[in-house]
């Protein structure tokens, strides 16, 4: 499992920048830079369903599971991230569009 480190604080998920979700999916299948990529897991916390989910306990976690659709970048291997650490970006996002993987680096 990788390392996360999440600055999108807008997301339900992200407990002091970590994720209580478990897994996450990255996308950016043409992705040639980070900023093609996102965080498709995120929701924000002002949302109708996130308001649902309010009463939950969540606790973050600092490995998890990634599933990638960069599939030009370097530490994809089979749709899973093999980095050790990744940084995914987004301190104001409201939409999954407004995050990045942050760790991403093209094969080419």
């Amino acid at each position: 499992m990788t390392v996360l480190n999440c600055s999108a604080t807008t997301c339900i998920y992200n407990e002091n920048s970590l994720c209580s979700r478990g897994e996450i999916e990255v996308r950016g299948d043409q992705a040639h830079r980070s900023a093609e990529t996102c965080c498709s897991s995120f929701r924000d916390r002002n949302s109708q369903a996130a308001k649902n989910m309010a009463e939950k306990k969540h606790c973050g976690c600092e490995r998890i599971q990634i599933d990638c659709k960069a599939q030009e970048c370097t530490y994809n291997e089979h749709c899973k991230c093999t980095a050790a650490a990744i940084d995914i970006d987004g301190p104001n996002a409201n939409k999954y569009e407004d995050t990045q993987c942050g760790t991403f680096v093209c094969k080419h």
